[in-house]
């Protein structure tokens, strides 16, 4: 495909002065990286910097009759695209990072507002959406119109719901959670530099994270007037990742090591003009970067001397309504936390009952704890070099692709890459256009256990998120279809793709490999009961820890769930309501159900919430019925 050009962006940084003609075509991220860090002291730099403007916030009732103006009279399907299009044009990062510069009509490209001002003007905007989608006649709805009124109609439900609980975030919180390491990802990570253009709009992207940080710091004092400060464990680990980059010598920071790498190969750059780029980025991180996390860093260590000692969000006023909410939305369903809580604990016990059975099998002692049982798996199943650990990857995918036409008859057409690096474990969506494929990132510094290597590939992969994803990317679908991303759908297809390929054979003979898929499951399950744990029956976050040690042999991601309330419980929910309707279509269509068929209705509908599972698989059943 042609790639897409940016033109007429001016970079307003005075050393270069240099006009963009070329935008390079950048990854959507789920996850931030990490940071180096140093004693040394930033080296001074002569160039003067523009002052970056504050945001410009437009009146909102103009905002909203302008859109009147478009979305007036529209068909719904052009309603569709319309309405859609005035939500995407809120986020400039996400236009940069799918690589639709050309579709928008913006000559100044800026780091997104992240104020509380800006927020709630874009969800003034997503309810005038949501109530003009109330007026239209849905009477004449065929069952596939109807569903995509349905899932338009969740996802506004759920943003303007969503603003009632703004108060609950932790902004400076630790990893991709929290703004800093999430900036900071967007950079190093997501922001790729493949030539002239896209090096110059990462300097003026750049040159506006001081206002970022900014940012940062008044919803930082905005929450605590809120009665809402991160506590003290969580904030600790986040002040002092900012700390270490405010520490970081220019020359050694990820923002620079990240750019100076990608303009060494580039050959449409003069070595003269990168040695420009080379001073003003040096410029930029000691006059913008370093400052803005030094200064963030004694905000945050002001609010750490305040911060509480327990975690989780009900210790807060209001903090039991908002995590209900956070159940409904990451779940989909109306399960209380209780409810939550004693699903995990029932599925802990099926797959603990199923574990002690393969250790059986190996002649592990019976008296020997999960815990035990899992530690001696990881040591008998062997490791494989981190050197050679994308090859082996790559090799686990490319069986996995070819026993998928058992059960898909639609198979993306975007490839998948194994990145390997310093972290690991995540997947990284490709460019829309197909450009740049999908990417597994995994982690090669070290040597790792193979027994759950084959089950993270499926996961983050094939059958997982790169065959869903990718698939949505290339359906005939309105964009809001393919560009939304509903997390217990997401997720819980991801871990159905678990269990999926052990009915593909995938783990046939390999008692080790379904061992680890079983702990990847058990983790799962667990999370139902300490993310309920943590926010509904007041666990501290040793208690957290012992009850995962427990369950699952390893203290688990308690921070995290700490801080990112009910995100965990998506992944057990969304898989046993995927397995749910399986079961009832197989129930109802007896020997005419297929799998390939049920599961073109279910990812081949695009991003879907997963409480409207139910009606996708009825038109399915419905189909198949009458044809």
């Amino acid at each position: 495909m042609k790639k897409r050009k940016l033109s007429g962006f001016m970079i307003r940084i005075r050393a270069i002065g240099l006009r963009a003609t070329g935008l390079c075509l950048l990854m959507l991220a789920f996850s931030g990286c990490g940071s180096s860090s140093s004693s040394s002291t930033a080296p001074s730099n002569p160039i003067v910097l523009d002052v970056v403007p504050d945001y410009t916030l437009q009146n909102t009732q103009t905002l909203l009759s302008e859109l009147d103006a478009t979305l007036d009279g529209l068909t719904l399907d052009d309603f569709y695209d319309a309405s859609f299009r005035a939500i995407e044009l809120r986020d400039h990062q996400a236009i940069i990072a799918a690589g639709r510069t050309e579709e928008f009509s913006i000559t100044d490209y800026q780091l997104d507002n992240i104020s509380d001002d800006y927020y709630f003007q874009t969800v003034a905007i997503k309810q005038h959406i949501l109530d003009k989608l109330l007026s239209y006649d849905t009477s004449q709805l065929t069952a596939n119109e109807q569903l995509a009124y349905d899932i338009y109609l969740t996802y506004l439900n759920f943003e303007v719901e969503w603003a009632n609980y703004r108060s609950f975030e932790f902004p400076a919180t630790f990893g991709f959670f929290g703004w800093p390491a999430s900036t900071e990802g967007y950079f190093t990570q997501v922001f790729q530099v493949t030539d002239n253009a896209s090096a110059e709009l990462y300097l003026s992207l750049l040159n506006q994270l001081e206002r970022r940080f900014q940012q940062i710091e008044q919803l930082l004092d905005t929450r605590q007037q809120q009665g809402v400060i991160e506590p003290k464990i969580t904030l600790g680990f986040s002040r002092d990742a900012v700390r270490a980059m405010a520490n970081t010598a220019v020359t050694q920071t990820p923002y620079y090591t990240v750019f100076n790498n990608a303009i060494a190969g580039l050959s449409d750059i003069s070595n003269d003009d990168k040695q420009t780029m080379r001073d003003t980025l040096s410029a930029i991180i000691e006059q913008r970067v370093l400052p803005a996390y030094r200064s963030l860093e004694q905000t945050m260590t002001s609010l750490h001397a305040q911060a509480p000692n327990a975690i989780g969000f009900g210790q807060y006023d209001g903090g039991d309504a908002f995590y209900q909410f956070s159940l409904r939305y990451f779940t989909a369903t109306n399960q209380t936390p209780d409810d939550i809580h004693q699903l995990g604990l029932q599925e802990m016990d099926r797959i603990h009952s199923e574990l002690r059975s393969l250790f059986n099998q190996l002649g592990y002692p019976a008296n020997e704890t999960i815990a035990q049982g899992l530690n001696r798996a990881r040591t008998d199943g062997g490791t494989i070099a981190g050197n050679n650990a994308v090859s082996f990857f790559e090799e686990i995918i490319d069986d996995a692709y070819a026993l998928l036409p058992q059960a898909f008859s639609t198979i993306p057409q975007q490839e998948v890459v194994v990145i390997g690096g310093t972290s690991g474990g995540y997947y990284i969506a490709g460019s829309e256009d197909g450009t740049r494929p999908g990417a597994f990132y995994a982690q090669t510094n070290s040597n790792l256990p193979y027994y759950t290597m084959l089950t993270l590939a499926y996961h983050e992969a094939v059958p997982g998120h790169h065959l869903q994803i990718a698939l949505a990317q290339e359906l005939d679908l309105p964009r809001f279809r393919r560009e939304m991303h509903f997390t217990s759908f997401i997720e819980g297809w991801g871990l159905y793709a678990e269990r999926l390929a052990k009915e593909l054979g995938c783990y046939n003979g390999d008692i080790y490999g379904d061992i680890g898929r079983l702990e990847f499951e058990a983790m799962r399950a667990s999370r139902l009961v300490i993310d309920t744990g943590i926010h509904s029956k007041g666990w501290s976050f040793n208690q957290a820890e012992q009850y995962s040690l427990q369950a699952i042999g390893n203290r688990g991601s308690i921070a995290r769930y700490s801080v990112w309330p009910g995100q965990a419980t998506a992944y057990m929910t969304g898989m046993l309501k995927i397995l749910e309707v399986r079961a009832r279509a197989e129930a109802e269509l007896g020997a005419d159900y297929d799998t390939r068929e049920f599961h073109e209705a279910v990812i081949g509908n695009g991003s879907i919430s997963a409480s409207l599972l139910d009606k996708v698989v009825d038109n399915y059943i419905d189909s198949v019925k009458t044809p």
